[in-house]
């Protein structure tokens, strides 16, 4: 993941010194997802919050990456802790008595993207902007013990019923982005399709007390967006001023 981090930074940071851009700009987003085929049979819908970068340039091709924060708490499954909890599914602490386990859907996708931008007018920057990309999906139950003393449920015991899964990804959107005349009012809305290829990464699964399945996973997410956008002013560093 820090790896991750760095190749969206980086790439930021070196796309600052592009020439010639239309859209130059940071979108801070907010999406509402809807998970089809493998993974509806684990989790419900659940929110994303991320980031992105986009450079547009005057050919109206753009490109950028991307990075969003996936979080849930529509666990599908009821007998992921079955193995260690009482026929009413409660479980035990080490004091005796009964332990505040809560489970959620945690995790993350990241893109690189490539698209075209539809203006109305040239001289426009609002428009239609459809774009595609690859990347990387991860989603893990995530089993929260509230400090709680469980040692059924430790740190190495926890990746026995957390259905940590991961893989290559596909990124497909349609977004409409309105920026004002005067810069002073911005937004996007939008509609995407992430579709992963993943793998359960553990090796085995307590609850069902049996090795994991390797087989590829289809994983897909049909999402909503909405956004605020941050432009990168630029000044041309060819101006001259004379007093």
């Amino acid at each position: 993941m820090k790896k991750l981090f760095l190749i969206f930074f980086s790439t930021c940071f070196i796309s600052l010194f592009a020439q010639e851009n239309k859209l130059n700009a940071f979108f801070v987003e907010y999406t509402f997802q809807v998970p089809q085929l493998n993974l509806k049979e684990s989790y419900g819908v659940n929110s994303a919050v991320g980031i992105s970068y986009i450079l547009e340039k005057n050919n109206n091709i753009f490109f950028g990456v991307e990075l969003d924060y996936m979080f849930g708490s529509n666990i599908k499954d009821s007998t992921v802790l079955s193995m260690i909890s009482t026929e009413n599914g409660s479980i035990i602490a080490s004091d005796g008595g009964f332990a505040n386990v809560l489970l959620y859907q945690r995790g993350f996708n990241s893109h690189a993207f490539v698209g075209y931008a539809f203006h109305l007018q040239e001289n426009q920057k609002s428009g239609v902007y459809i774009s595609t990309g690859l990347g990387y999906l991860e989603h893990k139950i995530r089993i929260e013990t509230r400090n709680e003393d469980l040692p059924q449920l430790s740190d190495e015991y926890k990746k026995g019923y957390d259905r940590f899964t991961n893989g290559l990804s596909s990124k497909t959107a349609i977004d409409y982005i309105y920026i004002s005349k005067k810069g002073n009012f911005q937004f996007l809305v939008g509609y995407e399709i992430i579709y992963a290829f993943t793998k359960n990464r553990r090796d085995y699964l307590f609850n069902e007390m049996q090795y994991t399945d390797k087989d590829l996973r289809k994983d897909v997410l049909l999402g909503f967006r909405a956004g605020v956008i941050i432009p990168i002013n630029r000044k041309n560093s060819g101006e001259f001023h004379y007093f």
